[in-house]
């Protein structure tokens, strides 16, 4: 039986090779906070495109009442609202894109290439599933921000104030990372494999979230492992780019340093080149890996949903070494 990870993570490479203009939509789907499976365990702050126009309106119509508005404040008032309506605009374009590369994936699976649409064409498709693949974009970062920010953090903080090791204490532990953040992690995987079924499946919110949930239930071990590989590739690819950040940049900071004796424009323009050159690298690398993020999601639940026997890497090894286990 051929590994699951390696269909999955080799097919989304092909995909993504052979159709560089992915990258367009990933830039903007990297926006959207894609580790987010595990943000309940790792990270305590919304820097998503989501959480961030949620945040910023809760803000807004908390501020508005105290505000003394007058002529002088009209300027800030329209830079502002200029903010927002741009912040509006990154919203709708990674949601569609979203939707653009789970089609594009589908597209691929069914066409073995994705044939002369434009990136319009491809927009279209996301841009008319906007307000469900929203709605469940707002559902995982709701869910996570309530539990993280209502429960978590405040249950957190008690504990540190405690000095004593009670019995309560460790029934709160034991609710705390035994209950709510299982929950959040798994209304992550719920919400990923629901952006899937309105796509491809032309489903409605509701029973897309009810069909996710059982594609979850009955494949929760590869769903986890699937995560945390790409949790690792995720690190991996980080500590990539800043080692090619790293040696993109030297070079420039050391013909800087030599030249700025001798020519400041000549020391102006390396800077700029430079800087420019890593800004092409950094946005090269956040388009990829949000592309390629988005398909391997998108493989694994065309391979979860296909009539493909699909076993998780703990389960063969266990049918390797401990067969009695798995009969």
């Amino acid at each position: 039986m051929q590994s699951f990870y390696r269909v999955v993570y080799l097919r989304a490479w092909q995909i993504l090779k052979s159709n560089w203009r992915l990258g367009f939509f990933g830039l903007f789907v990297a926006t959207l906070g894609l580790t987010g499976d595990f943000d309940a365990i790792v990270n305590l702050q919304s820097s998503d495109i989501v959480s961030t126009n949620l945040i910023s309106w809760l803000n807004i119509f908390k501020n508005v009442t105290n505000v003394n508005l007058n002529w002088t404040m009209l300027p800030n008032i329209f830079l502002f609202i200029g903010i927002l309506i741009l912040m509006a605009i990154v919203l709708v374009l990674a949601i569609a894109s979203q939707g653009a590369l789970i089609n594009a994936s589908n597209q691929a699976n069914s066409k073995k290439t994705l044939g002369t649409s434009s990136l319009f064409d491809d927009l279209e498709i996301g841009v008319d599933k906007f307000w469900p693949l929203l709605s469940l974009n707002l559902l995982n970062k709701l869910v996570g921000f309530v539990f993280v920010a209502g429960v978590i953090v405040p249950i957190v903080y008690l504990l540190s104030l405690t000095q004593t090791n009670n019995a309560m204490d460790i029934i709160i532990k034991i609710i705390l990372f035994f209950v709510i953040v299982p929950f959040t992690v798994i209304i992550s995987f719920i919400t990923r494999y629901g952006y899937s079924y309105i796509i491809l499946k032309k489903q409605s919110t509701p029973r897309a979230l009810a069909n996710a949930w059982t594609l979850f239930r009955f494949n929760w071990i590869l769903s986890l492992e699937n995560a945390l590989t790409m949790l690792l590739f995720t690190v991996v690819y980080t500590m990539a780019l800043i080692a090619a950040s790293a040696f993109l940049i030297t070079p420039f900071l050391i013909l800087g340093y030599l030249v700025s004796n001798v020519s400041a424009l000549g020391f102006l323009i390396l800077m700029v080149v430079g800087s420019i050159c890593f800004i092409a690298l950094l946005i090269s690398a956040i388009s990829f890996f949000g592309a390629y993020y988005t398909i391997v999601w998108t493989e694994t639940f065309l391979h979860l949903t296909s009539k493909k026997t699909s076993l998780s890497k703990i389960h063969r090894l266990a049918a390797r070494h401990l067969p009695r286990l798995v009969e």
